[in-house]
Formats: C-alpha cells, structure tokens, sequence
C-alpha cells in the first residue's frame, strides 16, 4: 500500500524521523575518463539498497558546507527508466563518519526536474512520470544547508502520476570548503591554447576540442576556441568558461551542452567571451590540458565534468554549475552582467 507523502514544507527538525540508509555499491563518479553506466545521470557517491523501488544516482560535484547548497540526483527505476517532470520530496541528515546505518532526517525540501541541456524531455508536466523508450535526460534539483561535514544520508520521495508512491535512499560526501573554484574566487588566470595554436602545429587540435579527432581535424565553434582567458581578464572581459570533453564525457551531457552554448556565445556575444576548455590534452595517454586542469583538477583529484563558471568584469567567479546547468539561471546571471 502506497505511503503518503509527508507535506514538502514540514520542516523535520523538530519532529524526526529516523530510516537506515544502507550503501550496497559506489557507483562510479561522471568524470575525466570515468563515469556512470549509460543512462545514469551524471553518477554518483552512493548507491540505493536493492529493495528501494527507485535508483538514486547522486549527481553533483565538490559539495561543500554552507547555506543554499544545490544538490542534484537522477532517478531511476529498477529497469533503468529515467524518471522526469514535476518535483520530488527529498529528506536528509547528517551521518558523519559513517557511510551507512541509522540516520535522524533533519531537512525535507521539494526538488523540481531539470531537463540536460540539449536532452530534455520533450513537453513540460507538473507530475513525474518514467520516460519509457522516450528520448530525454534530466536530475532533480533542491537548495539546501549542509552545516556539518561528512556523510549525509538522503531520502527520496516520489508521487508518480499513476497514483504510486515511491522512494529510494542514497548517501552523498559533504566537504568541509569547496576544492574546486567557486563563487566570490578570483577566476583562475589561466592561458590556454586557442584553435590558432592547432593551426600554426603547437598543439593537437583534439587537445583543444576533443570532436576535432580523428579523420576531420577542424576545430567546430571556433568562437568558442579564440579567447585567451588570462587575456580576457587583463581587458576586464566578463566570461562564461566551460570544462567539457564532448567526445569522452561518459555521462554523454558535454557534447550537447557544449552545443548549447556556442549558440548562447552568439546571442549574448556583447555580454561575454564563450570559452570551452577541452578537459584532454591526450585522451589515450590519459593527460589533461593544463588549462582545464587549473579550473576542476584538485589535491583530492577532482576532475568530474562539465562544470560551467561566469566570471565578472572584475575576474570574480559569479556564478558556477556542476554537472547540469540551468539555462534560466545562466541567461538570468549574464542578464546581471
């Protein structure tokens, strides 16, 4: 028998509720070189017990302490159907230590789905549903505050438009800072090779943009590749920086994002330089460009992709998405500009 949604915007502070969480596998993280299984949106830092109805793939990157915190999760079902549309009741607290056992849900918000950019489903519907054989791709998107470091163990609750009620489990790692640069960082300054540096023999034109391998070594969006970042700074130059591999992103998000952008470079050229920074200098040789490296590469090691930076006239990070980007909230950030 279905169980009922508890209302969205109870907070469960005062009331809480405790559920076990149990890790069965880690599911292997969308980044350089590695990512999930195809379907899996984005990968994740923990994986739902076999008897939950739904698959949670926890998909954002570097999260950290703090207030408004965006937390992302795909969710599957147990024959890999995406699930899409409408908004879902997520539940947390906090584990500590342990990655798995008993866990008193402090936290209850509504997380609304976010279609990949380039892969969203088609139509908008206020109820989620799974996409059985229908093209689209697409996470559930939720603000929330992480006070303590550590494992935080994740309830999701589903009201699916054929009446079901179902819900998954999952734990994902909190930092203590963020590792990777963020919001209020000064941008890297970093100098990157341009498509005119393939063109004079400097460097591969793969390393620039990874669909310029193999029998056709044109470098595609070429506004994309002739910008200079260090540069751009030095003129005062707002930017919008994309780390991408569109040929080698497991996750399959970075060709279709990166497609999405250079047509935003265009209408928003009198707002920002469009920079996309191949994340391989040598895919098989497993080398990342120095120039991707400097923005996602950490002590920890990082890596995961796409991430998408806005950088201020003053060469201040303003605004940076892991993973998935909200178009709204990008074209709302360069509208500021």
């Amino acid at each position: 028998m279905p169980r009922p949604v508890p209302p969205a915007t109870t907070p469960l502070r005062r009331h809480g509720r405790v559920v076990t969480l149990l890790v069965a596998a880690a599911l292997v993280l969308a980044a350089c070189g590695g990512g999930p299984a195809d379907g899996d949106p984005g990968g994740a830092q923990g994986a739902t017990d076999a008897s939950d109805q739904l698959a949670v793939a926890f998909a954002s990157f570097d999260v950290a302490v703090g207030e408004d915190r965006r937390i992302m999760t795909g969710l599957l079902s147990s024959e890999r159907e995406l699930l899409a549309h409408g908004e879902v009741t997520l539940q947390l607290g906090h584990l500590g230590e342990e990655a798995a056992g008993e866990v008193e849900l402090t936290q209850q918000t509504t997380a609304s789905f976010l279609g990949i950019p380039g892969m969203e489903p088609a139509g908008a519907e206020d109820t989620p549903r799974f996409l059985s054989g229908e093209p689209g791709n697409g996470v559930y998107v939720a603000r929330v505050d992480l006070d303590e470091p550590g494992n935080w163990g994740l309830r999701v609750v589903a009201e699916l438009a054929d009446g079901r009620v179902l819900e998954g489990r999952s734990v994902f790692r909190v930092l203590p800072e963020p590792e990777v640069p963020t919001v209020g960082d000064p941008a890297p300054r970093t100098v990157n090779l341009t498509a005119a540096d393939a063109e004079a023999g400097r460097i591969a034109p793969a390393a620039i943009d990874s669909r310029a391998g193999g029998t056709d070594p044109t470098i595609p969006d070429r506004h994309l590749h002739d910008t200079v970042i260090a540069e751009a700074l030095d003129a005062g130059e707002p930017l919008v920086v994309a780390v991408t591999t569109p040929v080698y992103c497991m996750s399959r998000f970075c060709g279709p994002l990166t497609d999405v952008l250079a047509e935003m470079a265009h209408a928003y050229a009198d707002t920002a330089s469009f920079v996309h920074l191949e994340v391989w200098k040598d895919h098989d040789a497993q080398e990342v460009n120095e120039a991707a490296g400097e923005w996602i590469l950490t002590e920890t090691g990082g890596g995961n992709e796409p991430w998408v930076f806005v950088v201020d006239g003053d060469g201040t990070i303003v605004a940076r998405w892991d993973n998935v980007v909200d178009l709204e909230e990008l074209e709302a950030t360069l509208a500021a500009l």
